[in-house]
């Protein structure tokens, strides 16, 4: 049997490396789902390398000015608290591989710019090697690989293939970010009134389809206007990201909580009856009851109204307005009812 020369081996692995990169630029490109893309590229860096270890660092914010630990971490055995883990942007490291495309073992980095604290870091962890996520030519995070599996050093090719990759997955990963900016509503961390309409128009489009149910609850802060009169505005934001806290928490995976402007929030229910959606209701209600908001030492009470509408096959076949209509009559009529309350829809409302 003629043994393949080594050259065109190489060329085989090249040519394979690249199939696997298209493959995986393919998959990361699919999605917008920041914490997907998060576990997909540590599992990818898994898959290709003899490691057991993988973790990564990112910008927590798209401003910010250092890296943070990312939960989920494959592998390593921390020493101390994961928010313990965070690297200045002006790290000497960082500022290194602002200039450098290779992924560095700690011993090379050691070599080049000394032991210094965020190596000392990461090299605490259990770090072998350290691959930069770059996007537009920025560092915008690092990829940590522990010890492979056999031992021995990491291969040139295995090294090329990671920087590789996440530059695939820091592009991906800034993407994600400018999306989730552009439909999150800042304060809230709630989806935006923008993605909640044209959501609602998705959903409400494949309830019709499909023959399912749908249900919308529209909620309001029972007298918003008292906390920013009685201990300021502030003490209003406070009060608002309280409550949308109880709505994100209380949402299940198919729901999506919104703010759908000012003091109003809603929740759109996919699958949700009437039965249901009450329910859900019933349950925001009553956790905003019971929570305190303090705010500079003063402790406040909240309230909500709620008003639910499920779909009209009839009435909802080209607009999302009428559903939005009976969901805000029905909290007109909480609040005319003394606040604090869920009613449902009725034609007469």
């Amino acid at each position: 049997m003629t043994e393949i020369p080594a050259e065109i081996q190489q060329y085989e692995k090249k040519i394979y490396d690249l199939r696997q990169l298209l493959e995986i630029s393919r998959a990361l490109n699919s999605t917008l789902d920041y914490q997907y893309l998060i576990q997909a590229v540590l599992d990818m860096c898994l898959a290709q390398v003899q490691t057991l270890s993988a973790a990564l660092f990112l910008t927590p914010e798209m401003d910010s000015d250092m890296i943070t630990l990312v939960a989920g971490y494959k592998g390593f055995d921390l020493q101390r608290p994961i928010e313990d883990y965070h690297i200045s942007l002006d790290s000497p490291m960082l500022e290194f591989f602002e200039h450098s495309k290779k992924a560095m073992t700690v011993d090379q980095l050691d070599q080049k710019i000394g032991d210094i604290p965020s190596l000392a870091l990461v090299r605490e962890m259990g770090a072998e090697l350290i691959v930069p996520v770059k996007a537009k030519g920025k560092v915008m995070g690092l990829i940590v690989l522990g010890e492979k599996v056999v031992g021995g050093e990491y291969p040139d090719s295995e090294c090329n293939f990671l920087v590789d990759l996440a530059s695939l997955g820091g592009v991906a990963v800034d993407n994600a970010r400018l999306y989730e900016r552009a439909t999150v509503d800042m304060m809230t961390s709630l989806k935006n009134h923008a993605y909640f309409q044209s959501r609602f128009r998705e959903e409400r489009e494949r309830a019709l389809r499909r023959k399912l149910p749908l249900a919308l609850l529209l909620t309001d802060v029972d007298k918003f206007k008292n906390f920013n009169d009685t201990h300021g505005h502030q003490a209003g934001d406070e009060v608002l990201k309280a409550v949308a806290r109880v709505l994100i928490d209380s949402a299940r995976s198919v729901d999506t909580p919104a703010r759908y402007g000012g003091e109003e929030f809603c929740v759109l229910m996919p699958g949700a009856d009437a039965d249901r959606a009450m329910e859900m209701a019933e349950k925001i209600r009553s956790s905003v009851q019971g929570m305190t908001v303090v705010h500079e030492g003063k402790e406040m009470k909240v309230t909500l109204s709620i008003g639910v509408s499920v779909l009209d096959p009839d009435e909802d076949q080209r607009t999302n307005k009428n559903m939005i209509e009976r969901s805000d009559k029905a909290l007109y009529a909480c609040k005319h009812g003394g606040r604090n309350q869920v009613q449902f829809y009725q034609k007469g409302m």
